[in-house]
């Protein structure tokens, strides 16, 4: 009986260490969860450029050859360009278009025809001219496809007459220096091909660029 006795007394001092062990600290208060992580911050654009805005060529600009056909007044011809991104820093930094300065250089093959008089004293002569013209050009990117621009070029123009009948002296044209301002567009096709039209002091001009 006595032995019975002392086992009950065991396990009820067992029993109250092991419930003495599960209750919390005296004072001591939960572990609170840990705290979420903040959010990311938020996208913030490149100094220069603009979040959203198109990027049809980087952020250099594109670089490629030109040709065309060009309808001058009073005559015909044709021309070619290669375009070079300028680095100057672009304008539109505060909107959703993009804008590229560049430099082109190329030339133009030109040629008029002139008709005076009438009758016995009617005459008539030819004027072809080749013009080596460097100009410079911002393109204003509206979307990821189209984009106009404005552009100033400067070149000599040098060449020959045809049907003068010897004396050239004060026919029209001649050997000059070449100031040009046109306004054109650009329409971007995909794998490079562009189309490009322009309109200015010679007349318009209408082709094809290779742009990367």
């Amino acid at each position: 009986m006595r032995t019975f006795t002392v086992t009950i007394g065991l396990i009820g001092v067992l029993a109250s260490h092991a419930a003495f062990a599960q209750e919390p600290a005296p004072g001591g208060a939960t572990q609170p969860p840990p705290a979420e992580a903040p959010p990311p911050p938020p996208a913030v654009a490149a100094p220069g450029t603009t979040m959203g805005a198109p990027t049809p060529f980087g952020a250099a600009g594109p670089t490629g050859p030109s040709v065309w056909g060009v309808l001058p007044w009073g005559g015909y011809g044709m021309g070619a360009r290669y375009m070079m991104p300028l680095p100057i820093s672009p304008l539109l930094t505060r909107t959703k278009f993009r804008d590229y300065w560049a430099l082109e250089f190329g030339a133009d093959i030109l040629r008029f025809g002139y008709d005076y008089g009438g009758g016995t004293t009617a005459y008539s002569y030819n004027w072809t001219e080749i013009i080596p013209v460097v100009g410079m050009m911002w393109q204003f990117w509206i979307n990821d496809s189209f984009a106009v621009y404005p552009k100033v070029e400067l070149g000599y123009a040098f060449g020959w007459y045809s049907g003068a009948n010897g004396s050239t002296a004060g026919l029209s044209c001649g050997n000059r220096i070449f100031p040009d301002g046109t306004a054109g567009l650009l329409y971007k096709l995909g794998n490079g091909i562009t189309l490009r039209a322009e309109a200015g002091y010679v007349g318009g001009k209408a082709g094809v660029a290779w742009l990367f």
